[in-house]
């Protein structure tokens, strides 16, 4: 189960789970247009993805024995809407994207379901297969029901992903702290954007930056934030608030983290320099791979330098000098 989004559904909620069962190569596809249509976040159950996870070196105790079986061959895309959404256009929206998506691919089965859902279910639902795993090759993220012991030089990262979208398992949150380690300067001025959990403010803070500041829209990440914050003695160098880029007052960073979709990024090119100084690093995350081009023309087109770019599975990260 691979969840992505700006975050999942609040407290005291229901809402319209709508899945689709597909295979691998059309998941992401289809995840990217759940959210174009408006979800609060999406996930990908994928049973291989799992099996994959537990033999690469770079996870430890990534999920229980037989979880991975439990979920069947096929991948199951999954978008979380209120409950008040339109249930009858939203599936006609979907059915005729399946459609479009068959004649070009293989889209597997194509089944499509929904049901209410209670928001308490996913809170409960990730103690289930959450463990300590590897971010990077320095940091380990647990959740704090689980016990670890590190290794010698080893970050700890305890965190509760609560209803917010960004435990690590996903290649974009990955990705963007890989990148993250590398261009972190110690002292630095940081801005998580889109923090979720604060799983990356949390990174940049135990890797030696200055001062963080992790947003989001979400009231329910922002709450999630604070209290991870909190719990991992974070709180007197990581600055938590709830808004958008354009409610920050414009003052410089050092390195901007922006892990969102490319539907929000690609706005951000217009204004991001408000917020940069002489050296500031910007590292980009969440684009799939189709609008890697798109994000990379604009950003340049309003004066941002690329200096890298990385690739997992389907998704891009890019990191770009202003």
């Amino acid at each position: 189960m691979i969840p992505r989004g700006s975050g999942l559904p609040g407290e005291r909620m229901k809402w319209i789970e709508v899945s689709v069962t597909t295979n691998e190569p059309a998941s992401e596809i289809l995840s990217e247009f759940l959210m174009e249509l408006g979800a609060s976040g999406t996930e990908i159950v994928d049973a291989n993805a799992f099996r994959q996870a537990s033999e690469q070196n770079s996870y430890l105790d990534y999920a229980d024995d037989g979880l991975a079986e439990s979920y069947g061959p096929d991948v199951e895309v999954k978008a979380y809407y209120p409950e008040g959404a339109d249930i009858g256009k939203l599936l006609g929206r979907i059915s005729q994207r399946m459609d479009e998506l068959s004649g070009l691919m293989d889209t597997g089965p194509g089944t499509v379901r929904w049901q209410v859902r209670d928001d308490a279910e996913w809170k409960d639902n990730w103690k289930a297969y959450f463990k300590p795993f590897r971010l990077t090759d320095r940091i380990v993220v647990k959740p704090s029901w689980e016990n670890y012991v590190p290794g010698n030089g080893q970050i700890v990262i305890e965190l509760d992903p609560g209803m917010a979208f960004g435990t690590g398992t996903h290649e974009t949150t990955r990705m963007c702290a890989l990148l993250g380690e590398k261009y972190l300067k110690p002292g630095d001025r940081v801005l998580d954007l889109g923090c979720g959990t604060a799983i990356l403010a949390l990174a940049a803070a135990k890797l030696g930056a200055g001062s963080v500041l992790a947003v989001d829209i979400d009231e329910a990440a922002v709450k999630t934030a604070r209290q991870n914050v909190e719990n991992n003695g974070e709180a007197s160098r990581i600055e938590v608030r709830r808004g958008v880029l354009s409610d920050i007052g414009k003052e410089p960073f050092d390195l901007i983290l922006i892990n969102i979709i490319a539907d929000v990024i690609i706005p951000l090119a217009g204004i991001i320099r408000g917020y940069t100084g002489e050296n500031t690093r910007i590292i980009l995350s969440g684009i799939i791979g189709s609008r890697r081009d798109e994000v990379v023309s604009i950003w340049q087109d309003a004066g941002l330098r690329l200096v890298e770019e990385v690739k997992t599975g389907e998704w891009v990260a890019l990191v770009f000098h202003a």
